[in-house]
């Protein structure tokens, strides 16, 4: 059974109207499919808990934000396969794993089932939390837990992910096709007004510390905020994260340097840092903002990212 997961308001109404172009593929294929509409991020995360209790094949229909939540849902990660139908506004995932960006073309390779591919899922570990905008679970170990898929961040581009989140202009790009126009427009504006803070980072046990941190970004795919290659050699399946600390640069610098992070051709500049890890462990001086696939629900200046296990997906 193919489980589909549909915000029809989603990235604007923009996934609603892509499932409308697509039905009649799963109709015309014969094969079982039972739609479940969702009604906003926490009912992903439900919904996707609830059908992954048993083995079946789930595809969202939605930005990378939706399928963040349904990977936060899931149960069961040896039985259950999952698709994306990419709706959103950065799309990063299907341009990470190099597949066609057309919901119809994607539609056909999900219904053949004969591209099965597993990637790594990351999990970020908040321990402590500040300015929630999302109360989610506390485990068992007493901190909250957060999977991804794509890439997690602390400082400039979680602050990012949250001003373009909260801006009144992403749903009119959104609603003209040019949605992630304001993950840039948005780093422009925010880059005046973020402070540098002292942090140290843990990379696989040795610990650096950094006097005027911008960023401190770790990606299990190349690509972010709408198709940033900030750590350009990420690979989903390795099995090991990619990162980039950006340290010590000021607003003149981030001008000059920026742009090239469309290329991933940032990494040859002067207080651009990158790494690979099994585990990172992050301290910030002061709290900054998180995200986890470009959605942020919280503060923290204390978090551990590690990748948790592989998920099958029909890609």
């Amino acid at each position: 059974m193919i489980e589909i997961i549909l915000n029809p308001n989603g990235a604007c109404g923009q996934a609603g109207k892509v499932w409308d172009r697509i039905e009649p593929q799963f109709v015309h294929s014969q094969k079982p499919y039972r739609v479940h509409i969702s009604h906003g991020e926490d009912d992903i995360t439900h919904l996707a808990s609830t059908l992954s209790n048993q083995p079946c094949d789930i595809v969202v229909v939605g930005g990378d934000g939706s399928f963040n939540q349904a990977v936060n849902g899931i149960v069961d990660y040896e039985h259950v396969r999952m698709g994306l139908i990419p709706a959103g506004s950065g799309n990063d995932l299907v341009r990470g794993l190099g597949v066609d960006h057309d919901p119809s073309v994607l539609a056909e390779t999900i219904l053949k089932g004969n591209t099965v591919r597993k990637m790594d899922v990351g999990e970020v570990v908040y321990y402590d939390r500040c300015h929630e905008t999302r109360r989610e679970p506390v485990q068992q170990d007493g901190f909250v837990h957060h999977r991804f898929v794509i890439s997690a961040g602390i400082g400039f581009d979680g602050q990012i992910c949250h001003d373009a989140e909260t801006s009144r202009y992403k749903k009119i790009l959104n609603q003209i096709h040019m949605g992630r126009l304001i993950y840039l427009l948005t780093a422009i504006h925010t880059i005046t007004s973020t402070e540098r803070t002292r942090a140290w980072i843990k990379v696989d046990g040795k610990t650096m510390s950094y006097d005027r941190l911008l960023l401190c970004v770790v990606m299990n795919h190349p690509y972010e905020g709408g198709g940033f290659m900030f750590c350009p050699s990420a690979d989903g399946n390795d099995g090991i994260l990619d990162g980039c600390i950006a340290n010590g640069l000021s607003q003149y610098d981030f001008f000059r340097i920026f742009p090239y992070a469309l290329k991933g051709n940032h990494l040859k500049f002067q207080g651009v840092h990158p790494f690979s890890a099994h585990e990172v462990e992050i301290t910030t001086e002061k709290p900054l903002w998180v995200h986890t696939d470009g959605e942020t629900a919280c503060c923290s200046n204390h978090i551990a990212v590690r990748l948790l296990k592989k998920i099958q997906m029909l890609l």
